[in-house]
Protein backbone atom coordinates (compact mmCIF):
# COMPACT_ATOMS: atom_id res chain seq x y z
CA UNK A 1 0.00 0.00 0.00
CA UNK A 2 1.23 3.48 -0.85
CA UNK A 3 0.24 6.41 1.33
CA UNK A 4 0.48 10.01 0.21
CA UNK A 5 0.16 13.23 2.12
CA UNK A 6 -2.52 15.41 0.55
CA UNK A 7 -1.50 17.90 -2.12
CA UNK A 8 -4.73 19.82 -1.69
CA UNK A 9 -6.67 19.82 1.55
CA UNK A 10 -9.81 21.80 2.22
CA UNK A 11 -10.42 22.63 5.87
CA UNK A 12 -13.74 24.04 7.03
CA UNK A 13 -14.33 24.78 10.70
CA UNK A 14 -17.60 25.62 12.36
CA UNK A 15 -16.21 28.88 13.68
CA UNK A 16 -15.17 29.89 10.19
CA UNK A 17 -18.59 29.04 8.84
CA UNK A 18 -20.39 31.19 11.34
CA UNK A 19 -18.12 34.10 10.55
CA UNK A 20 -18.91 33.95 6.85
CA UNK A 21 -22.41 35.17 6.18
CA UNK A 22 -24.11 34.43 2.91
CA UNK A 23 -22.36 31.10 2.23
CA UNK A 24 -25.16 28.90 3.58
CA UNK A 25 -27.21 26.99 1.03
CA UNK A 26 -30.97 27.11 1.39
CA UNK A 27 -31.37 23.41 2.17
CA UNK A 28 -34.97 22.60 3.00
CA UNK A 29 -35.27 19.11 4.52
CA UNK A 30 -38.59 17.71 5.73
CA UNK A 31 -39.43 14.51 7.57
CA UNK A 32 -40.67 11.79 5.23
CA UNK A 33 -40.99 8.63 7.32
CA UNK A 34 -40.51 7.24 10.82
CA UNK A 35 -38.15 4.29 11.38
CA UNK A 36 -36.75 3.01 14.72
CA UNK A 37 -33.12 4.20 14.94
CA UNK A 38 -32.51 4.24 11.17
CA UNK A 39 -28.95 3.65 9.94
CA UNK A 40 -28.47 2.68 6.28
CA UNK A 41 -30.37 4.27 3.40
CA UNK A 42 -30.56 3.33 -0.28
CA UNK A 43 -32.77 5.17 -2.74
CA UNK A 44 -33.90 4.96 -6.36
CA UNK A 45 -36.88 6.31 -8.31
CA UNK A 46 -39.02 3.38 -7.16
CA UNK A 47 -37.11 2.21 -4.09
CA UNK A 48 -36.37 3.63 -0.64
CA UNK A 49 -34.87 1.12 1.77
CA UNK A 50 -33.71 1.68 5.36
CA UNK A 51 -31.96 -0.52 7.93
CA UNK A 52 -32.64 -0.42 11.68
CA UNK A 53 -29.88 -0.20 14.29
CA UNK A 54 -31.21 -2.81 16.71
CA UNK A 55 -33.10 -5.25 14.49
CA UNK A 56 -32.53 -7.40 11.40
CA UNK A 57 -35.32 -5.63 9.52
CA UNK A 58 -34.88 -3.79 6.26
CA UNK A 59 -37.78 -1.40 5.83
CA UNK A 60 -39.29 -0.02 2.65
CA UNK A 61 -40.92 3.38 2.48
CA UNK A 62 -43.62 3.97 -0.11
CA UNK A 63 -44.48 7.15 -1.97
CA UNK A 64 -46.62 8.43 0.91
CA UNK A 65 -43.98 7.83 3.57
CA UNK A 66 -45.61 4.66 4.91
CA UNK A 67 -43.09 2.21 6.36
CA UNK A 68 -43.30 -1.59 6.17
CA UNK A 69 -40.83 -4.47 6.44
CA UNK A 70 -39.18 -5.44 3.15
CA UNK A 71 -36.96 -8.25 4.42
CA UNK A 72 -35.33 -9.69 7.54
CA UNK A 73 -31.71 -10.66 7.09
CA UNK A 74 -30.00 -13.49 9.01
CA UNK A 75 -28.14 -12.78 12.22
CA UNK A 76 -27.40 -10.87 14.23
CA UNK A 77 -23.67 -10.72 14.90
CA UNK A 78 -24.47 -8.31 17.72
CA UNK A 79 -27.63 -6.85 19.23
CA UNK A 80 -27.22 -3.44 17.57
CA UNK A 81 -25.12 -2.84 14.46
CA UNK A 82 -24.71 -0.23 11.75
CA UNK A 83 -25.81 -2.00 8.58
CA UNK A 84 -25.50 -0.15 5.28
CA UNK A 85 -27.32 -0.73 2.00
CA UNK A 86 -26.70 -0.28 -1.71
CA UNK A 87 -28.70 -0.99 -4.87
CA UNK A 88 -26.88 -2.27 -7.96
CA UNK A 89 -26.99 0.39 -10.73
CA UNK A 90 -27.20 -0.22 -14.47
CA UNK A 91 -23.40 0.11 -14.82
CA UNK A 92 -22.91 -2.91 -12.56
CA UNK A 93 -24.22 -5.16 -15.35
CA UNK A 94 -20.87 -4.55 -17.06
CA UNK A 95 -19.27 -6.36 -14.11
CA UNK A 96 -21.81 -9.21 -14.16
CA UNK A 97 -24.21 -7.92 -11.48
CA UNK A 98 -27.96 -7.76 -11.90
CA UNK A 99 -29.14 -4.13 -11.69
CA UNK A 100 -31.74 -3.44 -8.98
CA UNK A 101 -30.37 -6.16 -6.68
CA UNK A 102 -30.17 -4.95 -3.08
CA UNK A 103 -27.17 -5.64 -0.84
CA UNK A 104 -26.70 -4.99 2.88
CA UNK A 105 -23.64 -5.27 5.12
CA UNK A 106 -23.48 -6.89 8.54
CA UNK A 107 -20.01 -7.10 10.05
CA UNK A 108 -17.88 -9.33 7.83
CA UNK A 109 -20.87 -10.37 5.72
CA UNK A 110 -22.57 -8.87 2.68
CA UNK A 111 -26.09 -10.18 2.13
CA UNK A 112 -28.08 -10.11 -1.08
CA UNK A 113 -31.75 -9.43 -0.41
CA UNK A 114 -34.01 -12.06 -1.94
CA UNK A 115 -37.71 -12.01 -1.24
CA UNK A 116 -38.35 -11.52 2.47
CA UNK A 117 -34.90 -12.60 3.57
CA UNK A 118 -31.28 -12.45 2.50
CA UNK A 119 -28.62 -14.87 1.33
CA UNK A 120 -24.90 -14.57 2.03
CA UNK A 121 -23.23 -12.98 -0.99
CA UNK A 122 -19.69 -12.26 0.21
CA UNK A 123 -17.52 -12.55 3.31
CA UNK A 124 -14.85 -9.92 3.95
CA UNK A 125 -12.55 -11.60 6.47
CA UNK A 126 -10.64 -8.38 7.08
CA UNK A 127 -13.71 -6.46 8.26
CA UNK A 128 -14.73 -5.77 11.84
CA UNK A 129 -18.08 -6.41 13.51
CA UNK A 130 -19.59 -3.00 12.78
CA UNK A 131 -19.66 0.05 10.45
CA UNK A 132 -19.02 -1.91 7.24
CA UNK A 133 -19.64 0.49 4.34
CA UNK A 134 -20.83 -0.37 0.84
CA UNK A 135 -21.37 1.27 -2.55
CA UNK A 136 -20.98 0.61 -6.27
CA UNK A 137 -18.43 2.11 -8.62
CA UNK A 138 -20.37 4.29 -11.08
CA UNK A 139 -17.25 5.76 -12.72
CA UNK A 140 -15.64 2.56 -14.02
CA UNK A 141 -12.24 3.02 -12.39
CA UNK A 142 -12.88 -0.07 -10.26
CA UNK A 143 -14.57 -2.07 -13.00
CA UNK A 144 -18.11 -1.07 -11.95
CA UNK A 145 -17.77 -3.53 -9.07
CA UNK A 146 -19.03 -3.36 -5.51
CA UNK A 147 -16.86 -1.41 -3.04
CA UNK A 148 -16.80 -2.44 0.64
CA UNK A 149 -14.99 -0.65 3.46
CA UNK A 150 -14.11 -2.01 6.91
CA UNK A 151 -14.24 0.01 10.11
CA UNK A 152 -10.56 -0.77 10.77
CA UNK A 153 -9.43 0.78 7.47
CA UNK A 154 -9.67 -2.01 4.90
CA UNK A 155 -10.93 -1.19 1.39
CA UNK A 156 -12.15 -4.05 -0.81
CA UNK A 157 -13.55 -4.62 -4.28
CA UNK A 158 -16.14 -7.39 -4.65
CA UNK A 159 -17.01 -8.91 -8.03
CA UNK A 160 -20.32 -10.38 -9.18
CA UNK A 161 -19.42 -13.84 -7.83
CA UNK A 162 -18.94 -12.45 -4.33
CA UNK A 163 -15.16 -12.74 -4.48
CA UNK A 164 -13.45 -9.90 -2.54
CA UNK A 165 -10.13 -8.37 -3.62
CA UNK A 166 -8.17 -6.23 -1.20
CA UNK A 167 -7.36 -2.74 -2.50
CA UNK A 168 -5.74 -0.87 0.39
CA UNK A 169 -5.57 -0.12 4.11
CA UNK A 170 -6.02 3.41 5.44
CA UNK A 171 -5.22 2.36 9.04
CA UNK A 172 -7.97 4.69 10.21
CA UNK A 173 -11.62 4.15 11.11
CA UNK A 174 -13.61 4.56 7.86
CA UNK A 175 -17.12 4.20 6.46
CA UNK A 176 -19.49 5.74 3.93
CA UNK A 177 -17.53 5.19 0.65
CA UNK A 178 -18.32 6.78 -2.71
CA UNK A 179 -16.64 7.04 -6.11
CA UNK A 180 -17.11 10.54 -7.58
CA UNK A 181 -17.14 11.05 -11.35
CA UNK A 182 -13.94 11.70 -13.29
CA UNK A 183 -15.03 15.34 -13.60
CA UNK A 184 -14.38 15.80 -9.87
CA UNK A 185 -10.80 16.96 -10.38
CA UNK A 186 -7.74 14.89 -9.36
CA UNK A 187 -9.86 12.89 -6.90
CA UNK A 188 -12.44 11.91 -9.52
CA UNK A 189 -12.67 8.15 -9.97
CA UNK A 190 -11.03 7.46 -6.61
CA UNK A 191 -12.78 5.95 -3.60
CA UNK A 192 -13.49 8.64 -1.02
CA UNK A 193 -14.14 7.44 2.54
CA UNK A 194 -15.24 9.25 5.69
CA UNK A 195 -13.27 9.10 8.94
CA UNK A 196 -15.59 10.45 11.63
CA UNK A 197 -13.14 10.07 14.52
CA UNK A 198 -10.51 12.27 12.86
CA UNK A 199 -13.03 14.47 11.04
CA UNK A 200 -11.44 13.75 7.66
CA UNK A 201 -12.03 12.33 4.19
CA UNK A 202 -9.42 10.02 2.65
CA UNK A 203 -8.90 8.98 -0.99
CA UNK A 204 -7.95 5.57 -2.42
CA UNK A 205 -6.83 5.20 -6.06
CA UNK A 206 -7.33 2.00 -8.06
CA UNK A 207 -3.61 1.18 -7.75
CA UNK A 208 -3.96 1.08 -3.95
CA UNK A 209 -2.45 4.51 -3.28
CA UNK A 210 -4.00 6.07 -0.19
CA UNK A 211 -4.07 9.85 0.24
CA UNK A 212 -5.03 10.75 3.77
CA UNK A 213 -6.93 13.85 4.87
CA UNK A 214 -7.91 15.34 1.50
CA UNK A 215 -10.82 17.15 3.17
CA UNK A 216 -11.68 18.03 6.76
CA UNK A 217 -15.20 17.98 8.20
CA UNK A 218 -15.98 17.42 11.84
CA UNK A 219 -17.55 14.00 12.46
CA UNK A 220 -17.48 13.05 8.74
CA UNK A 221 -20.00 10.20 8.44
CA UNK A 222 -20.07 9.46 4.72
CA UNK A 223 -19.38 10.79 1.24
CA UNK A 224 -22.36 11.33 -1.06
CA UNK A 225 -22.00 12.09 -4.78
CA UNK A 226 -24.56 14.58 -6.09
CA UNK A 227 -25.95 13.17 -9.36
CA UNK A 228 -25.45 15.27 -12.48
CA UNK A 229 -29.14 14.81 -13.25
CA UNK A 230 -31.49 14.77 -10.29
CA UNK A 231 -33.94 11.94 -9.84
CA UNK A 232 -36.58 11.68 -7.15
CA UNK A 233 -38.27 8.93 -5.23
CA UNK A 234 -41.90 8.90 -6.39
CA UNK A 235 -41.55 12.47 -7.67
CA UNK A 236 -40.73 13.80 -4.20
CA UNK A 237 -37.35 13.86 -2.45
CA UNK A 238 -34.01 13.63 -4.23
CA UNK A 239 -31.80 13.10 -1.16
CA UNK A 240 -32.55 11.17 2.02
CA UNK A 241 -30.87 11.12 5.41
CA UNK A 242 -31.33 8.76 8.36
CA UNK A 243 -31.59 10.74 11.61
CA UNK A 244 -30.99 8.08 14.23
CA UNK A 245 -31.86 10.07 17.34
CA UNK A 246 -35.07 11.40 15.76
CA UNK A 247 -36.18 7.92 14.54
CA UNK A 248 -36.83 9.59 11.21
CA UNK A 249 -35.92 9.77 7.54
CA UNK A 250 -35.63 13.28 6.13
CA UNK A 251 -35.88 14.18 2.45
CA UNK A 252 -34.53 17.12 0.44
CA UNK A 253 -36.14 18.40 -2.79
CA UNK A 254 -34.16 18.30 -6.07
CA UNK A 255 -34.11 22.12 -6.18
CA UNK A 256 -31.65 22.06 -3.25
CA UNK A 257 -29.02 20.64 -5.63
CA UNK A 258 -29.51 22.75 -8.74
CA UNK A 259 -26.14 23.32 -10.43
CA UNK A 260 -24.27 21.12 -7.92
CA UNK A 261 -24.16 17.84 -9.88
CA UNK A 262 -20.85 15.96 -9.85
CA UNK A 263 -19.76 17.40 -6.50
CA UNK A 264 -19.99 15.77 -3.07
CA UNK A 265 -21.70 16.17 0.29
CA UNK A 266 -20.12 15.11 3.60
CA UNK A 267 -22.66 14.80 6.45
CA UNK A 268 -21.48 14.92 10.07
CA UNK A 269 -22.59 12.37 12.66
CA UNK A 270 -21.75 14.87 15.40
CA UNK A 271 -24.47 17.43 14.59
CA UNK A 272 -22.15 19.77 12.66
CA UNK A 273 -24.37 19.59 9.58
CA UNK A 274 -23.41 18.73 6.02
CA UNK A 275 -20.50 20.14 4.03
CA UNK A 276 -20.61 20.73 0.26
CA UNK A 277 -17.28 20.20 -1.51
CA UNK A 278 -16.97 21.39 -5.11
CA UNK A 279 -14.35 21.38 -7.88
CA UNK A 280 -14.22 24.49 -10.08
CA UNK A 281 -11.74 23.18 -12.62
CA UNK A 282 -8.62 24.21 -10.73
CA UNK A 283 -9.38 24.09 -6.99
CA UNK A 284 -11.58 22.42 -4.41
CA UNK A 285 -13.71 24.57 -2.16
CA UNK A 286 -15.93 23.72 0.77
CA UNK A 287 -19.05 25.44 2.07
CA UNK A 288 -21.73 24.68 4.63
CA UNK A 289 -24.69 23.04 2.92
CA UNK A 290 -27.16 22.80 5.79
CA UNK A 291 -28.07 21.20 9.10
CA UNK A 292 -30.94 19.72 11.04
CA UNK A 293 -30.25 21.06 14.56
CA UNK A 294 -29.59 18.36 17.11
CA UNK A 295 -29.72 15.57 14.51
CA UNK A 296 -27.37 12.59 14.49
CA UNK A 297 -26.82 11.80 10.81
CA UNK A 298 -26.20 8.17 9.90
CA UNK A 299 -26.66 6.87 6.35
CA UNK A 300 -27.60 9.10 3.43
CA UNK A 301 -28.46 8.46 -0.20
CA UNK A 302 -29.49 10.24 -3.37
CA UNK A 303 -32.25 8.70 -5.48
CA UNK A 304 -30.01 6.90 -7.97
CA UNK A 305 -31.02 7.59 -11.55
CA UNK A 306 -28.81 4.69 -12.65
CA UNK A 307 -31.07 2.12 -10.96
CA UNK A 308 -33.73 0.92 -13.42
CA UNK A 309 -37.27 1.30 -12.11
CA UNK A 310 -38.93 -1.73 -10.59
CA UNK A 311 -41.60 -2.57 -8.08
CA UNK A 312 -40.13 -2.45 -4.60
CA UNK A 313 -40.15 -5.78 -2.84
CA UNK A 314 -41.18 -7.64 -5.98
CA UNK A 315 -39.85 -10.84 -7.38
CA UNK A 316 -36.08 -10.84 -7.85
CA UNK A 317 -34.94 -10.24 -11.39
CA UNK A 318 -34.84 -13.53 -13.28
CA UNK A 319 -31.47 -14.86 -14.29
CA UNK A 320 -31.21 -15.84 -17.97
CA UNK A 321 -31.31 -19.61 -18.34
CA UNK A 322 -29.31 -21.39 -21.03
CA UNK A 323 -31.44 -23.43 -23.47
CA UNK A 324 -30.18 -26.94 -24.09
CA UNK A 325 -29.67 -27.87 -27.79
CA UNK A 326 -29.90 -31.56 -28.65
CA UNK A 327 -26.76 -32.88 -30.39
CA UNK A 328 -26.48 -36.32 -31.96
CA UNK A 329 -23.70 -38.39 -30.42
CA UNK A 330 -22.34 -41.48 -32.23
CA UNK A 331 -23.06 -44.70 -30.37
CA UNK A 332 -20.07 -46.29 -28.72
CA UNK A 333 -18.64 -49.35 -30.58
CA UNK A 334 -17.35 -52.27 -28.56
CA UNK A 335 -13.65 -53.03 -29.04
CA UNK A 336 -12.32 -56.55 -28.44
CA UNK A 337 -10.23 -56.69 -25.26
CA UNK A 338 -6.54 -57.44 -25.73
CA UNK A 339 -5.28 -60.74 -24.25
CA UNK A 340 -2.04 -60.61 -22.28
CA UNK A 341 0.60 -63.27 -23.12
CA UNK A 342 2.95 -64.24 -20.28
CA UNK A 343 6.62 -63.59 -21.01
CA UNK A 344 9.50 -64.92 -18.96
CA UNK A 345 11.46 -62.06 -17.35
CA UNK A 346 14.81 -62.21 -15.66
CA UNK A 347 14.72 -60.97 -12.07
CA UNK A 348 17.66 -58.87 -10.93
CA UNK A 349 19.22 -59.52 -7.54
CA UNK A 350 17.88 -57.23 -4.86
CA UNK A 351 20.04 -54.25 -3.95
CA UNK A 352 19.82 -52.35 -0.71
CA UNK A 353 18.47 -48.82 -1.26
CA UNK A 354 18.79 -45.97 1.26
CA UNK A 355 15.42 -44.62 2.43
CA UNK A 356 15.35 -40.79 2.49
CA UNK A 357 14.34 -39.14 5.77
CA UNK A 358 11.06 -37.18 5.24
CA UNK A 359 11.27 -33.39 5.69
CA UNK A 360 8.73 -32.11 8.21
CA UNK A 361 5.94 -30.07 6.60
CA UNK A 362 5.21 -26.74 8.26
CA UNK A 363 1.51 -25.92 7.91
CA UNK A 364 0.36 -22.30 7.55
CA UNK A 365 -1.75 -20.73 10.27
CA UNK A 366 -4.14 -17.80 10.63
CA UNK A 367 -4.73 -15.75 13.75
CA UNK A 368 -8.02 -13.85 13.80
CA UNK A 369 -8.24 -11.32 16.62
CA UNK A 370 -11.65 -10.23 17.88
CA UNK A 371 -12.59 -6.55 18.34
CA UNK A 372 -12.68 -5.52 21.99
CA UNK A 373 -14.18 -2.71 24.01
CA UNK A 374 -13.89 -1.60 27.62
CA UNK A 375 -14.39 1.34 29.94
CA UNK A 376 -11.62 3.85 30.65
CA UNK A 377 -9.70 2.92 33.77
CA UNK A 378 -11.14 -0.60 33.78
CA UNK A 379 -10.35 -3.87 32.05
CA UNK A 380 -11.09 -5.56 28.75
CA UNK A 381 -11.41 -9.17 27.63
CA UNK A 382 -9.34 -10.22 24.62
CA UNK A 383 -9.78 -13.24 22.37
CA UNK A 384 -8.34 -14.62 19.16
CA UNK A 385 -8.84 -17.75 17.07
CA UNK A 386 -5.99 -19.85 15.64
CA UNK A 387 -6.67 -22.03 12.60
CA UNK A 388 -4.73 -23.96 10.00
CA UNK A 389 -6.41 -24.52 6.63
CA UNK A 390 -9.71 -23.66 8.28
CA UNK A 391 -9.36 -26.14 11.15
CA UNK A 392 -8.95 -24.92 14.76
CA UNK A 393 -5.70 -25.56 16.60
CA UNK A 394 -5.86 -26.33 20.30
CA UNK A 395 -3.20 -26.15 22.98
CA UNK A 396 -1.27 -23.32 21.31
CA UNK A 397 -0.07 -20.12 22.99
CA UNK A 398 -1.41 -16.79 21.72
CA UNK A 399 0.34 -13.60 22.81
CA UNK A 400 -1.78 -10.45 23.11
CA UNK A 401 -0.92 -6.75 22.89
CA UNK A 402 -2.86 -3.51 23.40
CA UNK A 403 -1.65 -0.67 21.19
CA UNK A 404 1.55 -2.63 20.67
CA UNK A 405 2.29 -3.27 24.36
CA UNK A 406 2.40 -6.90 25.59
CA UNK A 407 -0.43 -7.76 28.02
CA UNK A 408 -0.05 -11.51 28.43
CA UNK A 409 -0.95 -14.76 26.71
CA UNK A 410 -3.55 -17.52 26.69
CA UNK A 411 -3.85 -21.10 25.42
CA UNK A 412 -6.27 -22.03 22.62
CA UNK A 413 -9.14 -24.37 23.49
CA UNK A 414 -10.68 -27.10 21.38
CA UNK A 415 -12.25 -24.48 19.11
CA UNK A 416 -8.91 -22.76 18.58
CA UNK A 417 -9.97 -19.80 20.72
CA UNK A 418 -7.61 -18.18 23.22
CA UNK A 419 -9.17 -15.80 25.77
CA UNK A 420 -7.34 -13.37 28.03
CA UNK A 421 -9.70 -11.83 30.59
CA UNK A 422 -9.50 -8.70 32.74
CA UNK A 423 -6.66 -7.03 30.87
CA UNK A 424 -5.97 -3.59 32.32
CA UNK A 425 -6.70 -0.53 30.17
CA UNK A 426 -4.43 1.64 32.31
CA UNK A 427 -2.75 4.35 30.28
CA UNK A 428 -5.12 4.01 27.30
CA UNK A 429 -7.34 7.04 26.77
CA UNK A 430 -10.95 6.81 25.58
CA UNK A 431 -11.23 6.53 21.82
CA UNK A 432 -11.23 4.16 18.87
CA UNK A 433 -8.02 2.36 17.91
CA UNK A 434 -8.43 0.52 14.56
CA UNK A 435 -5.58 -1.92 15.25
CA UNK A 436 -5.48 -1.63 19.05
CA UNK A 437 -5.79 -5.37 19.70
CA UNK A 438 -2.89 -7.53 18.58
CA UNK A 439 -2.67 -11.34 18.72
CA UNK A 440 0.21 -13.53 17.54
CA UNK A 441 1.27 -17.17 17.40
CA UNK A 442 5.04 -17.75 17.50
CA UNK A 443 4.87 -21.01 15.55
CA UNK A 444 6.35 -24.42 16.36
CA UNK A 445 7.81 -27.44 14.62
CA UNK A 446 4.52 -28.19 12.86
CA UNK A 447 2.85 -24.84 12.35
CA UNK A 448 4.06 -21.52 10.93
CA UNK A 449 3.81 -18.26 12.92
CA UNK A 450 1.04 -15.75 12.21
CA UNK A 451 -0.56 -12.67 13.70
CA UNK A 452 -3.63 -10.47 13.41
CA UNK A 453 -5.12 -7.25 14.71
CA UNK A 454 -8.58 -5.93 15.56
CA UNK A 455 -10.11 -2.72 16.79
CA UNK A 456 -10.16 -1.49 20.36
CA UNK A 457 -12.76 0.92 21.65
CA UNK A 458 -12.40 2.60 25.06
CA UNK A 459 -15.52 4.33 26.35
CA UNK A 460 -16.62 6.33 29.38
CA UNK A 461 -18.32 4.67 32.32
CA UNK A 462 -21.54 5.27 34.25
CA UNK A 463 -21.18 8.01 36.85
CA UNK A 464 -22.08 7.52 40.48
CA UNK A 465 -24.07 10.18 42.29
CA UNK A 466 -26.92 12.38 41.14
CA UNK A 467 -25.22 13.96 38.09
CA UNK A 468 -25.25 11.73 34.99
CA UNK A 469 -22.25 11.59 32.71
CA UNK A 470 -21.99 12.61 29.07
CA UNK A 471 -24.87 15.13 29.15
CA UNK A 472 -25.18 18.84 29.76
CA UNK A 473 -25.84 19.68 33.41
CA UNK A 474 -27.81 22.51 35.07
CA UNK A 475 -28.24 25.39 34.93
CA UNK A 476 -28.64 24.59 31.22
CA UNK A 477 -31.77 22.53 30.73
CA UNK A 478 -30.97 19.32 28.81
CA UNK A 479 -34.34 19.63 27.07
CA UNK A 480 -33.24 22.84 25.33
CA UNK A 481 -35.72 25.21 26.99
CA UNK A 482 -33.26 27.47 28.85
CA UNK A 483 -33.27 31.19 28.05
CA UNK A 484 -30.55 33.37 29.59
CA UNK A 485 -30.24 37.13 29.84
CA UNK A 486 -28.19 38.58 27.01
CA UNK A 487 -24.82 39.84 28.30
CA UNK A 488 -24.61 37.42 31.20
CA UNK A 489 -22.35 34.39 31.39
CA UNK A 490 -23.72 30.85 31.08
CA UNK A 491 -22.05 28.13 33.19
CA UNK A 492 -21.61 25.17 30.82
CA UNK A 493 -21.17 22.06 32.96
CA UNK A 494 -20.74 18.34 32.36
CA UNK A 495 -18.85 15.30 33.61
CA UNK A 496 -17.63 11.97 32.27
CA UNK A 497 -16.58 9.06 34.44
CA UNK A 498 -14.24 6.08 34.57
CA UNK A 499 -14.95 2.40 35.17
CA UNK A 500 -15.41 3.03 38.89
CA UNK A 501 -17.98 5.77 38.33
CA UNK A 502 -15.58 8.52 39.38
CA UNK A 503 -15.46 11.83 37.51
CA UNK A 504 -12.41 12.09 35.23
CA UNK A 505 -10.23 15.12 35.95
CA UNK A 506 -7.49 14.45 33.35
CA UNK A 507 -8.23 16.78 30.38
CA UNK A 508 -6.31 14.44 28.04
CA UNK A 509 -8.86 11.72 28.78
CA UNK A 510 -11.85 14.04 28.44
CA UNK A 511 -11.37 16.40 25.49
CA UNK A 512 -10.68 15.78 21.83
CA UNK A 513 -7.86 18.31 21.93
CA UNK A 514 -6.23 20.58 24.51
CA UNK A 515 -8.19 21.57 27.57
CA UNK A 516 -11.49 21.67 25.73
CA UNK A 517 -13.78 24.36 24.41
CA UNK A 518 -17.35 24.90 23.32
CA UNK A 519 -18.08 24.76 19.59
CA UNK A 520 -21.02 26.72 18.20
CA UNK A 521 -22.91 24.77 15.52
CA UNK A 522 -25.59 27.15 14.34
CA UNK A 523 -28.33 29.50 15.52
CA UNK A 524 -31.99 30.23 14.77
CA UNK A 525 -33.36 33.74 15.06
CA UNK A 526 -36.62 34.71 16.71
CA UNK A 527 -37.14 31.42 18.52
CA UNK A 528 -36.89 32.27 22.24
CA UNK A 529 -39.43 32.87 24.99
CA UNK A 530 -38.94 34.89 28.15
CA UNK A 531 -35.85 34.60 30.34
CA UNK A 532 -36.31 31.57 32.62
CA UNK A 533 -32.84 31.05 34.09
CA UNK A 534 -30.85 32.89 36.76
CA UNK A 535 -28.37 35.60 35.78
CA UNK A 536 -24.67 34.77 36.13
CA UNK A 537 -21.81 37.24 35.86
CA UNK A 538 -18.74 35.06 36.27
CA UNK A 539 -15.46 35.80 34.48
CA UNK A 540 -15.72 34.32 30.97
CA UNK A 541 -13.49 31.30 30.25
CA UNK A 542 -11.35 30.48 27.24
CA UNK A 543 -11.16 26.79 28.21
CA UNK A 544 -12.85 24.34 30.55
CA UNK A 545 -11.62 24.01 34.13
CA UNK A 546 -12.29 21.16 36.53
CA UNK A 547 -14.12 21.83 39.77
CA UNK A 548 -12.42 19.52 42.24
CA UNK A 549 -15.17 19.97 44.77
CA UNK A 550 -18.09 19.44 42.39
CA UNK A 551 -16.38 16.93 40.14
CA UNK A 552 -17.67 18.66 36.99
CA UNK A 553 -16.03 20.49 34.12
CA UNK A 554 -17.06 24.16 33.84
CA UNK A 555 -16.87 26.71 31.04
CA UNK A 556 -18.32 30.18 31.69
CA UNK A 557 -19.63 31.13 28.26
CA UNK A 558 -20.07 34.81 27.46
CA UNK A 559 -23.32 35.83 25.72
CA UNK A 560 -22.58 39.48 24.94
CA UNK A 561 -21.45 38.51 21.42
CA UNK A 562 -24.68 36.59 20.73
CA UNK A 563 -27.80 38.05 19.17
CA UNK A 564 -30.85 38.75 21.30
CA UNK A 565 -33.87 36.62 20.50
CA UNK A 566 -31.92 33.70 19.01
CA UNK A 567 -31.49 30.09 20.01
CA UNK A 568 -27.90 28.83 19.81
CA UNK A 569 -26.76 25.25 19.31
CA UNK A 570 -23.42 24.09 20.73
CA UNK A 571 -21.40 20.96 21.27
CA UNK A 572 -18.47 19.78 23.36
CA UNK A 573 -16.14 17.37 21.55
CA UNK A 574 -14.95 14.51 23.74
CA UNK A 575 -11.88 12.32 23.52
CA UNK A 576 -13.81 9.14 22.71
CA UNK A 577 -15.16 10.70 19.49
CA UNK A 578 -18.59 11.51 20.88
CA UNK A 579 -19.99 14.96 21.56
CA UNK A 580 -22.34 16.57 24.06
CA UNK A 581 -24.88 18.80 22.33
CA UNK A 582 -26.93 21.48 24.03
CA UNK A 583 -28.84 24.64 23.23
CA UNK A 584 -30.15 27.77 24.92
CA UNK A 585 -31.69 31.08 24.00
CA UNK A 586 -30.42 34.61 24.69
CA UNK A 587 -32.82 37.49 25.32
Amino acid sequence: MKTNTPRTKVTLTIAGLLALTGIFYAASPTQFGSVPEPIGVAAAPSQLIVSEYCSQNLDKIDCLGNVSVLATIPGPIGPCLERYITIAPSQSALAGFTPRDVFVTQGTAVYKVLGASGTLFATITGCQEDHTGITFDHAGTFGYNMIVTCEGGGVWQVDSTGTPTHIAETNTAIEGPAVPPLSFGPLGGQILVADEYNGQVHAIANDGTVTLDVFDWYGAESVQVIPSAQCTHCGGGAFFQAIENFNAIYQYPPTDFTGLGGNILVPSEYSAGTALITWNGSNYSSTFFGNIPGATFEGSAFADCDVPPTTLGGTPSPTPTATAIATATPAATATPAATATPTATATAASTATATPTPTPTISPTTVTAAPASGVYGGTVNLSATLTSSGSPLSGKTINFTLNGNPVGSAITNGSGVATKTSVSLSGIYPGFYPSGVGASFAGDSSYAPSSGTASLRVTYGTCTGSDPGGVILPPINAGGTSVFQHGSTVPVKFKVCDANGNSISDPNAVFASGSGSVTMITNLRGTVDNINEATYNDIPDSAFHFGSGSGVWIFNLVTSNLSRGSTYYFQINLRDGSAIQFQFGAK
